[in-house]
């Protein structure tokens, strides 16, 4: 059987318009796909917001904290000389602590209750630093709005050539007073093996008695519901230093 050439312009003219037709059904369906598409991920942009920046990072890539951002002035003047003996120390107490009077007479009754402490054990006197003291009391007033009883990062406590020692306390419902701190830490020695390299546990003693210390800062503040009190002391030159406890804890006088 042979097709005219008119059946046969039919046929073909037949199959183009289905193709034509099939194409551009084709056509349609991926323009609904990705009319979709592009709604539910317009839709999940809104819900997530915009794509926030990455903050620049800080030393350590550790983010700074809300004391450390209300304190920028500190960073100042913990790099500046330490030979100011006039320091002002109360553009840095917050509202949790005690006046700068009050700071003061504090730092100066520990300092000579700690020294009264050290000569039983040969070791020599401190004196209060003004600079350390705006160091201890900005770490006591830290844990009085935290509430975490811990030691300051030691990239904080760096001071000059070295980090600094520090001893630390809370009472609870007690206003923490310098003999009442510093009983606390005394105590620690009942436990101590004077000769050996001292733990956790005589920490805070055997850093009282060092005899390698010579300036201290003191610090204290009360938490915001009224409860707890913390104490800070920090040490320069510090101490518990391993294999010199026995050079620098020695026995206490008979």
């Amino acid at each position: 059987m042979t097709l005219s050439a008119t059946q046969l312009g039919l046929c073909l003219q037949s199959y183009w318009y289905m193709w034509l037709t099939s194409g551009l059904s084709g056509l349609v369906f991926i323009g609904i796909d990705i009319g979709i598409a592009a709604f539910f991920m317009a839709k999940f942009k809104k819900k997530n917001g915009p794509a926030r920046e990455r903050p620049p990072s800080t030393a350590q890539n550790r983010p700074m904290t809300p004391i450390e951002i209300d304190n920028i002035d500190y960073s100042y003047r913990q790099n500046t000389s330490r030979g100011s003996a006039t320091r002002s120390t109360s553009g840095l107490i917050s509202n949790n602590s005690s006046s700068t009077d009050d700071v003061e007479d504090f730092a100066q009754t520990t300092c000579q209750l700690v020294n009264e402490i050290r000569k039983q054990y040969d070791a020599p006197s401190v004196e209060v630093d003004d600079q350390l003291t705006v160091i201890a009391q900005d770490w006591a007033n830290q844990m009085a709005l935290t509430g975490k009883l811990e030691h300051r990062p030691l990239e904080y406590r760096n001071f000059g050539r070295q980090s600094l020692g520090e001893n630390f306390i809370a009472v609870f419902k007690k206003e923490l007073t310098a003999n009442r701190m510093l009983r606390k830490w005394l105590k620690e020695g009942s436990v101590y093996r004077f000769g050996h390299d001292g733990g956790r546990e005589t920490n805070n003693f055997t850093q009282l008695v060092w005899h390698g210390s010579r300036e201290i800062g003191v610090g204290r503040a009360q938490s915001p519901d009224g409860n707890w009190w913390y104490g800070v002391v920090v040490f320069d030159p510090p101490g518990n230093i391993p294999n010199q406890y026995a050079q620098h804890v020695t026995l206490p006088r008979t």
